[in-house]
């Protein structure tokens, strides 16, 4: 019998790279029988995945829908699954109740560093305003010791995040699960044989227009390059979420004039069909604690594609890039190096070629399929303590009751 697994998110969009597509998707794959609670309207299944309704995505900032939601995924918990993973640290507490109430085995999924992103001087958190930002990360803090040391498993993304968790669970019962892209070479070859989306060379980015992917930096890149007579554009895939910026809408208006193409959101197969014929990946991002420790998935589907990067040196990640060679890194918020080095990738033909090609040698190292066993190790040595536990139940009953 297939073991049933539950993910839960009531935040992340349905098909969430990380969720969907490379944890849940892979996994039933992989002959489990995977459910995912989240922010759909209506039943539905792909890819082997049962989709159930927590609320749709489009009413995630409404606090009552969102409430709504929660409850309805403490609810989806409540049915007797083999195993309960959840996405978002909201849950938390749910999930913990889950866990009391019904005896769920929990899996926690840390998509980041939660406890530095709530300190204070992270642009990602700018959501949250700045005098709550100290109880926030006390209560985050609060939860995880009331949660976590009770948990059946908890997966990280980053190596560094090995030593926070070792303070609530054994090794074996935590699983480095990194954002390395769930793409074969297969897909790679199918998105390149797409027509190209613009009959042009253009710079693509992948991230999204916001305050921690230094939007005003790209902005002013762009301006410089066209004083360089630079033509081409730099492409923005992703949302457009400038609340961080207080002249959002004069940022916005630069951007046109100085020909930023805005795609707004794509789905994963139109946003490789950008990537495969981009000519220069790009990564802008804030030096921030969080950006310092992560590892955007972003970077690996460049590297997957052959497609060389100017990225901001920004801790682990302008440390990959320099150490495999696949780019160029920048100063975060030197908008003039940025272009300078886009420049260079445009226009210096062996410089471009070589990064390329290391790029291609790298890829192997990056891709999703060296992560999923420890995804499947954790659920794994989880499903096996419950078969013993179980079984002790069992003898002890026996031993207790001679007449049965």
């Amino acid at each position: 019998m297939k073991a049933r697994i539950l993910h839960v998110t009531t935040v992340h969009a349905p098909f969430d790279n990380r969720i969907f597509g490379m944890e849940a998707a892979s996994l039933a794959r992989a002959g489990f029988d995977v459910s995912l609670a989240t922010t759909v309207d209506t039943p539905l299944e792909r890819d082997g995945v049962k989709l159930l309704p927590l609320g749709a995505h489009g009413n995630i900032s409404r606090r009552g829908a969102r409430l709504r939601r929660n409850a309805r995924a403490f609810r989806a918990m409540s049915a007797p699954y083999d195993i309960v993973h959840v996405h978002d640290p909201e849950l938390l507490i749910p999930a913990g109740l889950a866990q009391r109430l019904f005896g769920r085995a929990i899996v926690y999924d840390v998509h980041e560093f939660y406890d530095e992103k709530f300190s204070g001087d992270d642009a990602t958190a700018d959501w949250i305003p700045k005098p709550a930002l100290r109880l926030v990360r006390t209560a985050y803090a609060a939860v995880e010791r009331a949660v976590l040391p009770r948990a059946a498993g908890v997966v990280i993304v980053s190596p560094e995040m090995a030593g926070r968790y070792r303070r609530y669970l054994p090794d074996d019962r935590i699983a480095l699960v990194q954002n390395f892209p769930n793409l074969t070479a297969d897909d790679v070859v199918s998105a390149r044989n797409t027509e190209p989306p613009l009959p042009v060379p253009y710079i693509l980015h992948t991230g999204g227009a916001s305050k921690n992917r230094t939007f005003d930096v790209v902005v002013a890149a762009a301006e410089r390059l066209r004083e360089l007579g630079v033509s081409a554009p730099i492409v923005n895939v992703g949302p457009v979420q400038l609340e961080g910026y207080s002249n959002a809408d004069a940022l916005l208006a630069r951007a046109h004039a100085a020909g930023v193409v805005s795609t707004g959101m794509l789905s994963h197969s139109e946003t490789l069909r950008w990537i495969a014929h981009a000519h220069v990946g790009y990564q802008p991002l804030a030096d921030s604690e969080n950006n310092r420790r992560g590892a955007p998935r972003k970077l690996f589907e460049y590297v997957l594609f052959g497609l060389p990067v100017v990225s901001s040196d920004v801790g682990n990640i302008g440390e990959i890039v320099r150490r495999h060679d696949v780019g160029i890194n920048v100063p975060p918020l030197d908008s003039a190096a940025h272009a300078a080095a886009i420049v260079t990738l445009m226009e210096d033909v062996q410089q471009h070629a070589r990064h390329a090609a290391n790029a291609r040698a790298a890829a192997a190292s990056f891709s999703f399929e060296t992560q999923l066993p420890n995804l499947i190790g954790l659920y794994e040595n989880i499903l096996r303590a419950a078969r013993v536990n179980a079984s002790v139940s069992n003898r002890s009953s026996a031993v207790s009751d001679p007449v049965r």
